[in-house]
């Protein structure tokens, strides 16, 4: 970057607004998050401007720059934070009583018999779907089944748990 020098951070602005989002839309792949850093920028700059500083385009390059980084590392400590959804067996429950959670495990024993008990292909498909999490589409694909194949055998298998659990008592 060239050490060009400016009046003020206005004239810099003036001059390299676009450039700047150019460069922050490469860094961030969002123009519209681009266009913040770029503001933030500014105003960050404007807020040093009692210092003593040399107003130059690299300075500026470099403080769009640290933001974008900041960001990012701000998002993936974001990201870090929330695990992706947790299925309804691996959440933490609270137990009342030891009745409720004798309940509870003779509802997972009923769930793993009744799963045990589907046809081997709709017991494959369940499983992929509910548990592994893969779409009907990853499913059908790994199972060599058409994408509506899958969704038959999907939906039969979830209508027999539902029926073999009883879920309305």
């Amino acid at each position: 970057m060239n050490q060009e020098h400016y009046d003020d951070w206005l004239s810099l602005y003036a001059a390299q607004r676009k450039p700047l989002v150019d460069y922050a839309t490469k860094l961030t792949g969002l123009r519209d998050v681009a266009e913040d850093l770029v503001q933030e920028a500014f105003a960050i700059c404007l807020s040093k401007n009692d210092r003593n500083y040399t107003i130059t385009k690299a300075f500026l390059y470099t403080v769009v720059r640290n933001l974008v980084r900041n960001r990012h590392r701000h998002m993936a400590v974001r990201k870090a934070g929330h695990p992706d959804d947790v299925p309804w067996w691996a959440r933490h429950q609270w137990i009342a009583t030891p009745e409720a959670q004798v309940i509870i495990l003779d509802r997972a024993r009923l769930a793993a018999r009744a799963i045990e008990d589907l046809p081997p292909r709709t017991r494959e498909v369940v499983e992929l779907y509910r548990f592994d999490g893969l779409t009907l589409q990853q499913t059908a694909a790994q199972l060599g089944m058409s994408v509506a194949t899958a969704h038959r055998l999907l939906k039969e298998g979830m209508a027999s748990l539902w029926d073999q659990l009883d879920f309305s008592t």
